[in-house]
């Protein structure tokens, strides 16, 4: 047997395409302002921890089975994920706004810029512009500054962690490291906010926000998705399931429950949803995991696989499609056709943009998905 049929084979974790599906849903349902939903701004923290759990389970296996780590294919691969579909979404919105009201995506010319140099969240927090109060027509573009957090981290975050695992090669410390650097991040949230006053500082920040990426990193340091096993009592799966039920039960309570002018968030509240979800994440990402199979039922783990689709474009949907001054909030039938509208672009997306820039073989998928639909077409 060769030495590349013992490496360990990385697995596909269906249960963490359900905990995405719950996150964005949250997010969805918080700016349809719907009534569960009204801490659904937390659904960008479990976002945060799921994204920092995988990337940087995806730096260590590459790292230990093959003894090194191209950074410049990592940064590729991850803006062949996520820019296509920014771009896509950025020019639909563009176009559409020249043609209705050219004036605002004039206004919006720095939102844009910085978004497509994700460097949004700065560019927001310099112009002094709320997430949570709007003087005029909301930004259709407002929500990207999450991905702009998500980038940078990508960019710098490789780089820190070889580094890291090279001069501090154990386990056990390195997730210590990992997470002074996140307490660090999170007292400068809780030191940094002022009660009383518009908290989008530190809503926004990559400095305040990065301990819930720094969470799911550490998570990965000692629980390696590929280490695994199924082979496990009785009594350790009942613990996992139970420890993972509550910690979904949490999230949810604190999805109804919470508002985004709660002092408590952003003193302890947002680092609680962190280290809660890397929980639910620990239990959801084992193989021996019964709740795993049962998050990742079809309809979760479709909607969790276009996760990111539905994040870029249910926000310029709504707020393209929204009355500007609203005082009675929006009815059934808009929320309907809103997420309708938002569930069949991201579907497009994904389909036609993300999947095939993705892996690289545009033309061979589009043939594909021809060839398909020709089927369709003569079997029906």
């Amino acid at each position: 047997m060769n030495r590349e049929q013992n490496r360990p084979l990385k697995r596909y974790m269906p249960g963490l395409d359900g905990l995405r599906a719950m996150s964005v849903l949250a997010v969805i349902g918080y700016h349809l302002d719907l009534e569960w939903a009204k801490g659904g701004l937390l659904g960008v923290g479990m976002f945060f921890v799921l994204s920092g759990y995988l990337i940087t389970d995806q730096i260590i296996f590459e790292y230990k089975t093959k003894n090194k780590l191209s950074i410049l294919k990592f940064w590729m691969r991850r803006l062949r994920r996520l820019l296509p579909a920014m771009v896509c979404m950025l020019l639909l919105v563009a176009l559409w706004l020249s043609m209705t009201d050219f004036s605002r995506l004039q206004a919006l010319e720095g939102d844009f810029l910085s978004s497509l140099f994700y460097m949004n969240n700065w560019y927001l927090i310099f112009n002094e512009v709320s997430y949570f109060e709007s003087f005029g027509p909301a930004s259709p573009i407002g929500h990207l500054w999450s991905l702009s957090i998500e980038e940078q981290f990508y960019l710098v975050w490789p780089i820190v962690f070889l580094i890291g695992i090279k001069h501090v090669p154990r386990r056990g410390k390195l997730m210590l490291l990992i997470l002074l650097l996140a307490s660090i991040s999170a007292l400068a949230m809780a030191v940094m906010y002022e009660s009383g006053m518009d908290p989008s500082r530190v809503y926004y920040g990559t400095d305040t926000r990065a301990f819930a990426i720094l969470i799911g990193a550490a998570l990965a340091v000692v629980w390696p998705s590929w280490k695994l096993s199924d082979r496990i009592s009785p009594f350790a799966r009942a613990l996992l399931d139970i420890n993972g039920v509550l910690g979904i039960l949490i999230l949810l309570i604190l999805i109804s429950r919470s508002n985004e002018y709660d002092d408590w968030l952003y003193q302890f509240g947002f680092l609680y949803v962190s280290f809660v979800t890397a929980a639910v994440i620990a239990v959801l990402a084992h193989p021996a995991s019964r709740l795993g199979k049962i998050v990742a039922c079809r309809p979760l783990t479709w909607i969790g696989k276009r996760s990111y689709s539905l994040y870029i474009w249910h926000y310029p949907v709504i707020v393209l499609s929204s009355p500007t001054v609203n005082t009675e909030g929006l009815g059934f039938t808009q929320i309907l056709l809103q997420s309708t509208m938002s569930v069949i672009l991201s579907a497009l997306s994904y389909k036609y943009v993300e999947e095939p820039i993705r892996w690289g073989n545009v033309q061979a998928h589009l043939n594909l998905v021809r060839k398909r639909n020709m089927g369709k077409t003569f079997s029906g």
